[in-house]
């Protein structure tokens, strides 16, 4: 978490100068959990700096962090870079989930793409609706890499209208923005009614697959 002087300095740097603000949040490190690491993330994003960096903590060799190893049963990978797999306070699981988070925040916030969508989805809540559409479009993919724009427009209406409960109207206001600055050439599918019932018709053919088991 970041002390209340460090967001002071941050908001001052904003609002008085003209310097380009990049601000890092690792998860991962010891002592933090989901619920305090979401707070720091929720106070930075209404700080408003240029940009947010999600860091994965990693072992780095000579750095202090691993006088802490036992006391916080920090969990490492043996495969460079090392990244954090588990803490006391965080598990294996949820430490995946926000490896997921990290990936995404960095296609959709910190690509420059969704200028305009970002700010719906994050809406009042932050760190909750940013993990939800995370959540969801792990669920949905399984892919956290190798995604076309036009594929990353699609998931993010989906999860606007179906998940955040966005109304189609406004989510479909605010992509269009996004997407003509995109440099997409054609028209916006992720509008197409075939498009908005993705997760309808991947549930239909779940569902077909399960009843052909049973049979």
């Amino acid at each position: 978490q970041h002390s209340g002087k460090t967001s002071e300095n941050l908001l001052w740097l904003h609002e008085q100068t003209t310097a380009h603000v990049h601000a890092d949040l690792i998860v991962g490190l010891p002592g933090e959990n989901l619920k305090s690491f979401a707070q720091g993330f929720d106070e930075l994003v209404a700080l408003n700096p240029d940009e947010i960096q999600v860091g994965i903590l990693k072992r780095l060799k000579g750095t202090p962090i691993i006088r802490h190893t036992h006391t916080f049963d920090l969990r490492f990978s043996p495969i460079p870079p090392y990244n954090i797999l588990s803490t006391s306070d965080i598990s294996f699981d949820d430490m995946q989930r926000m490896q997921r988070f990290a990936r995404y925040w960095d296609l959709i916030a910190n690509s420059g793409r969704f200028t305009e969508t970002l700010p719906v989805i994050l809406s009042d809540s932050a760190f909750d609706n940013f993990m939800s559409l995370s959540d969801w479009i792990f669920e949905e993919t399984a892919q956290t890499h190798r995604f076309s724009l036009e594929r990353l427009f699609g998931l993010i209406f989906s999860v606007l209208t179906k998940k955040l409960q966005i109304s189609p109207g406004k989510a479909e206001t605010v992509l269009l923005l996004d997407f003509k600055k995109s440099g997409i050439k054609g028209r916006a599918k992720f509008m197409d009614p075939v498009s908005s019932n993705h997760t309808q018709d991947r549930q239909r053919r779940f569902s077909s697959r399960q009843q052909q088991h049973i049979q």
